[in-house]
């Protein structure tokens, strides 16, 4: 049965009213476990004006999912009351394939509680494997099922899917963008301590939920693209092992891109703050 609710959910933020469309229920997730034992895994999808690449993008993040045999899948998509219709169609695509979670909050709260609250959902419903992904075509669902294979031969609490590792890169990006990107991403890399990792911004991950609960990640106060900094440093802190692999990025076709110069200065702030942090840990010692 689909079932629509109303919740108060405590973001850190504030507390905001927000709407959930599912429909899946316990009963159904029960049915499905006495059938056959599947692992779970949940993709969280922020949106906001995303409207013309939803469209194609869960069509083939289902047809993907579909061909893991051995996995049951959710989406849990996160919309910020997006103007021309994301949450609709997020509805729509909600009860056609009947596995996927709508959270329809009322105005745009950030990129880090977007995910906190997506987490949880897939938390709650029993997912052992948490992907982030952005919704606008730049990640490829045909790299899940690598991701997949990584997190289980490697024993990894945390897959990356890197631009920057061997075979990795971007697809329609000009060359400023390259700069400015690669040049962020490897100061980055110092500030946090995270040599071994070759893309500390990427947004394309895999984690295994336990991990996500060592860090406690709904404790996690960065809420713009920070927020990716903040988990992989608390990942480190953790002494979690990390995993990359090769990904190709693709530059957005429909839409405007969300991350902007203040995004990267605020990603950097924090990576020096992270920085200064393990400086003043070290001294101590």
């Amino acid at each position: 049965m689909t079932t629509i609710s109303k919740a108060i959910y405590a973001l850190p933020e504030d507390k905001r009213l927000i709407k959930i469309f599912s429909p899946i229920n316990h009963q159904f997730i029960e049915n499905s476990a006495q059938h056959i034992e599947r692992e779970k895994i949940a993709i969280v999808l922020p949106t906001y004006n995303e409207r013309e690449n939803i469209i194609t993008l869960i069509p083939e993040l289902e047809k993907i999912l579909d061909a893991l045999l051995d996995y049951e899948s959710f989406l849990m998509i996160v919309d910020d009351n997006s103007k021309d219709g994301t949450g609709d169609i997020a509805v729509r695509f909600a009860r056609e394939y009947k596995n996927i979670v709508v959270i329809r909050r009322p105005e745009k709260l950030g990129l880090g509680s977007a995910y906190r609250i997506g987490f949880k959902h897939a938390i709650a419903i029993g997912a052992e494997i948490i992907f982030m992904m952005d919704s606008d075509l730049s990640h490829r669902p045909t790299y899940i099922p690598n991701f997949l294979t990584c997190i289980k031969k490697c024993g990894a609490g945390l897959v990356i899917g890197s631009r920057y590792c061997k075979d990795g890169s971007t697809n329609g990006w000009p060359l400023k963008r390259k700069m400015m990107s690669f040049g962020a991403n490897f100061i980055a890399r110092i500030l946090l301590g995270m040599g071994h990792v070759h893309d500390t911004t990427s947004g394309f991950r895999a984690f295994r939920t336990d991990t996500l609960e060592k860090i406690d990640y709904n404790t996690v106060i960065s809420n713009g693209y920070s927020f990716l900094g903040e988990l992989l440093f608390r990942v480190k802190q953790q002494k979690i092992p990390v995993k990359e692999i090769p990904i190709i990025f693709y530059e957005r076709e429909h839409g405007s891109s969300k991350l902007g110069k203040n995004e990267i200065k605020g990603f950097l702030m924090f990576a020096t703050r992270a920085f200064f942090h393990r400086l003043t840990k070290l001294f101590h010692l």
